[in-house]
């Protein structure tokens, strides 16, 4: 087969567009009468076509497990769409120990600082998310 690919292609292509009356055996004739390894120039075709869309297979499956994993990530679901009360609840849940002793010494820890007072929805939030961090390790 000719090392010239993209020769190659240029006439396969210039050939389509020229002959597409032609039957595809037709087509092969003339390819092959034009020196192109009609078989081997299918086969690589295929073989790029076939690792082109692998790739593409593989890269989405790797991006939806990622996306997977970080809404997995959170023991708490998702923080985000939570809201004021379902947070402190949720903080409540954790201070009493319901998730476990070591998310329960995380959340002491974690607020250790705390002077009482109201707690705003931000800082709830960012409370249970470091709680959270901790369960994952």
């Amino acid at each position: 087969m000719s090392k010239d690919y993209k020769k190659a292609v240029r006439n396969l292509e210039a050939l389509l567009v020229n002959d597409s009356h032609m039957s595809v055996d037709d087509i092969s004739r003339e390819l092959a009468d034009d020196g192109v390894d009609v078989k081997a120039f299918l086969a690589r075709f295929d073989t790029v076509v076939r690792k082109g869309v692998q790739h593409q297979m593989r890269k989405q499956a790797e991006q939806e497990q990622q996306e997977a994993k970080s809404s997995l990530k959170q023991i708490f679901g998702d923080l985000r769409t939570k809201s004021r009360e379902e947070l402190r609840d949720l903080f409540e849940k954790v201070r009493q120990g319901l998730f476990g002793d070591h998310l329960k010494q995380a959340a002491l820890a974690r607020c250790c600082n705390f002077t009482g007072g109201e707690v705003s929805e931000t800082e709830l939030r960012s409370w249970l998310e470091d709680i959270a961090a901790v369960s994952e390790k």
